[in-house]
């Protein structure tokens, strides 16, 4: 069920109504029941369900169990990680050939987390009902952010009173997120595969991979946008997931504000306890290697994900040596390069990304390669009317120019203090942008967002 769809849109609104008329006392229960309406409208399979039944009841078993006991805490992350394992891989070494359970990434690293917080004390054992809402929670079900669990336990248990400027940003954030997705991300996959027409090479492909980096960010970004802006209209504050991701000099920089749960999840239960950065520059680097593969692991099951995730921690490792004992630039000149740089870097390695093969990813590196020799690119050529061209280099500079603001404020809190008049005229232009512009209405299949099937 896309986050775009009637459905989802109802759940929002009877959980908004249920929440808050039943009372924030009661609100665990309510959400609950939003996320179990949630779950049985994605019409899950037997097999499906009776998983998501095991994995709740084994984890809280184990998180009563689990306190100060090392030889629990492996059990209790080995068992949810092989459930991940066998939805994920089982299809190269049998004859299963499913789809996983939608959120399983998900809700598998939020399980691990939870327990490895109670194993340290960080957390404490939730009664059935909040950890069900912990690893359920409808808005952040299908693609995160991956939350921790004691913030989330303490704003559920929390006194709190209806808030009138959660509601108001909340609903804000949710808008935007719809906006990104019809207006921008939708657009921008259709070009994509235009560009990227095998038929196509030279400048063509080079710009096609472009206009992917920004597609995949920008949908990724936007389902983000749904999650926290819809559980922030219940009560609920999520940290943001992205913080302007191609703003980034370099690679590490690059993974503190892409996906940003699942960068500190890696950091704090992958990285840290491998020994991170306190056994040497060697075993530092090994440990890097070994998160970027995790990465890759867990975002799919083909080797093309390997080679991306292998190939962030590569290009990290080497920054790493290059800037041993140097101190970051002020020049903004280089700043600008650093941020050109890696810009194109990330856009190389999404080629391994977006490929289901190496045949495929090869083919394309060698039609962006023939760009030294073709470097000329029309618009009608890739089937665009003059319009369309427009379009796109109009929200491409939308992009662009938002992010650069994003890097220096908060938006939402920016544009909720400003007056009346300039927000309600800024409202009142997305709403004509997305009637006009926006890709919806009758033939329309609102595709997942990418990252849902993660």
């Amino acid at each position: 069920m896309n986050v775009l769809s009637v459905p989802f849109i109802g759940i929002t609104v009877f959980s908004f109504v249920l929440v808050w008329l039943a009372g924030v006392g009661n609100r665990k229960w309510t959400v609950m029941l939003c996320s179990i309406l949630f779950i049985s409208l994605l019409k899950p399979s037997k097999l499906d369900l009776a998983y998501l039944c095991f994995l709740y009841v084994f984890v809280l078993i184990m998180g009563r169990l689990i306190s100060g006991n090392g030889k629990l805490v492996w059990l209790g992350a080995a068992v949810p990680a092989a459930g991940l394992c066998f939805f994920k891989y089982a299809g190269y070494f049998s004859a299963w050939n499913r789809a996983m359970p939608l959120g399983l990434s998900f809700f598998t690293f939020k399980a691990i987390s939870y327990l490895a917080d109670v194993y340290r004390e960080k957390a404490k054992p939730a009664d059935p009902v909040l950890l069900f809402d912990y690893l359920y929670f409808f808005p952040t079900y299908q693609a995160g952010p991956i939350n921790r669990a004691e913030p989330f336990f303490r704003q559920m248990e929390a006194p709190a009173e209806f808030s009138y400027a959660d509601q108001k940003h909340g609903c804000v954030q949710a808008a935007a997120g719809i906006f990104e997705k019809i207006v921008i991300a939708d657009f921008l996959a259709n070009m994509c595969s235009r560009f990227l027409n095998p038929e196509l090479t030279g400048m063509y492909t080079v710009f096609g991979m472009i206009l992917y980096t920004f597609q995949i960010y920008v949908d990724f970004d936007a389902y983000s946008n749904v999650a926290v802006g819809v559980a922030r209209m219940l009560g609920i504050h999520l940290d943001r997931n992205f913080h302007t991701p191609y703003m980034a000099q370099n690679i590490r920089d690059f993974w503190r504000r892409w996906h940003i749960s699942l960068s500190s999840w890696l950091r704090d239960y992958i990285y840290i306890p491998l020994g991170g950065s306190r056994k040497g520059t060697i075993r530092k680097w090994l440990n890097t290697l070994a998160i970027f593969l995790v990465s890759g692991l867990w975002h799919g099951s083909t080797l093309m994900f390997v080679f991306w995730g292998l190939g962030h921690g590569l290009v990290s490792v080497i920054e790493d040596m290059i800037r041993h004992g140097r101190k970051d630039t002020d020049n903004p000149f280089l700043r600008a390069a650093g941020i050109l740089v890696n810009f194109v870097i990330v856009m190389l390695l999404w080629v391994f990304f977006r490929s289901a093969s190496m045949t495929e990813a090869l083919q394309v590196f060698r039609h962006m390669a023939a760009a030294i020799r073709q470097p000329a690119l029309h618009w009608y050529d890739a089937g665009l009317t003059l319009n369309e061209w427009r379009w796109l280099w109009i929200l491409l500079a939308m992009t662009v120019g938002s992010d650069i603001m994003r890097n220096r404020l908060d938006m939402t809190d920016w544009l909720g203090s400003r007056k009346a008049w300039v927000r309600w005229g800024i409202y009142f232009a997305m709403m004509v942008i997305a009637i006009v512009f926006g890709i919806y209405g009758p033939g329309y299949d609102p595709q997942n967002f990418i990252y849902i099937t993660f």
